[in-house]
């Protein structure tokens, strides 16, 4: 038992999935203990080389200095535990570009089967982690003096329910701010169609009569008309079709619903956009500074098992080097065992075939068969030990 208290960013590794949410704000010391013994399985490690007291001491420190509140807290306090590499970086940048490009290419297949009038079921894309994450750890590589291979959890994905009220909202802004726009700017068009009402127009509807009647939202809009308008319908694509997107991907889709409803000039619902961006972006950066940290953790523990195995490795080979050492010095004795005995039967005068014999050599055999016997007996008794407490 370490006479030290644990280090306080072992802790906070240790602790992080235990103190979250209302656990944060835990800050007495005996509920802090409690929830510790509580979750002893999943701390066994810590707990092995220091004590529940000393764990739950550092623990009670880190909530009282809000390490545990969020992950931008805890980068602040370690930001070592949250370092990426160049080539992290880069991966991670292809890996959002290329989701963007998949998404793009589906939002264009839909377009077509609009407009060419196909009823065609279009598959929710797959998370990435759903079916690549166990093929990217190779178990070679920790075998090998290179850093480990680590799972991606690159792109940023929201749970697809957040995703989906996301959108559903945003449309439904959308649609309410055209509606009203289309009252002032082309009233005649509502009437000659009968849409009396937000409900009655779809936002695909609207997007094609704002191509044709944008004068005045042109004048208004900070970006080209059909660049909006092609994000407009991704947005409605993505919310009726159910298509996963990325975080950045549905921010980027309520930016460019925030710049279309200013162009209206609906400031009550482009602020509303405006906040739901606010809080994307910071759902963003705190899913990033999460995997992170659960990246890095990763990496030092496949770096203690490269280091363990090596050990495993070790010592295999050298129970196989004895193993054979030890067979050659029982043939070795065996060996001179013999030849003793030859010796001496060469060397013996008596007329008798029979007289037994006594010499060295003799001696010397039943000496290492009687050795072999005693670790024949060893080795059997371990085993037989060994079977016992497993049953035990």
């Amino acid at each position: 038992m370490a006479g030290n208290d644990p280090d306080e960013r072992l802790v906070y590794l240790a602790c992080q999935h235990i103190f979250r949410d209302s656990n944060s704000q835990v800050r007495k010391l005996k509920t802090v203990k409690g929830l510790i013994e509580q979750n002893k399985t999943a701390l066994a490690d810590i707990l092995r080389e220091y004590n529940v007291d000393r764990t739950s001491n550092v623990a009670k420190k880190l909530l009282e200095n809000r390490v545990f509140d969020s992950t931008l807290e805890a980068k602040i306090r370690f930001p070592e535990l949250f370092d990426v590499s160049p080539t992290q970086s880069a991966e991670r940048e292809a890996s959002e570009a290329e989701a963007a490009r998949d998404e793009a290419n589906t939002v264009q297949k839909i377009s077509q089967r609009e407009t060419t009038g196909e009823d065609a079921i279009v598959p929710r894309a797959t998370h990435q982690r759903e079916t690549d994450v166990e093929t990217e750890v190779h178990p070679a590589s920790l075998n090998s003096d290179r850093t480990p291979a680590v799972p991606s959890l690159y792109p940023v994905y929201i749970h697809y329910r957040g995703q989906h009220v996301v959108l559903t909202a945003i449309q439904r802004l959308l649609e309410e701010g055209c509606f009203e726009f289309a009252q002032q700017d082309f009233p005649q068009i509502l009437k000659e169609h009968g849409w009396d009402c937000t409900e009655a127009v779809e936002l695909t509807q609207w997007t094609k009569l704002f191509c044709r009647h944008s004068t005045r939202l042109k004048e208004n809009l900070t970006r080209p008309l059909d660049e909006v308008i092609s994000l407009l319908r991704e947005l409605r694509h993505s919310a009726v079709h159910r298509l996963r997107k990325t975080a950045a991907g549905i921010e980027r889709l309520a930016e460019n619903a925030q710049i279309f409803l200013e162009a209206l000039n609906d400031s009550l619902r482009s602020e509303k956009v405006m906040l739901l961006r606010r809080e994307i972006r910071s759902t963003i950066e705190e899913l990033k500074r999460s995997k992170d940290l659960l990246e890095g953790r990763l990496l030092v523990q496949l770096k203690e098992i490269r280091i363990k195995r090596s050990e495993l490795d070790k010592w295999e080979k050298e129970a196989k080097e004895t193993m054979v050492f030890e067979d050659l010095q029982n043939l070795r004795g065996i060996g001179e065992g013999l030849e003793k005995l030859v010796e001496e039967l060469n060397s013996r005068h008596t007329a008798d075939p029979k007289e037994p014999i006594e010499g060295k050599g003799k001696e010397k055999m039943m000496t290492v068969y009687q050795e072999s016997l005693d670790s024949e007996e060893e080795f059997l008794g371990a085993v037989v030990q060994g079977n016992s407490s497993e049953t035990d």
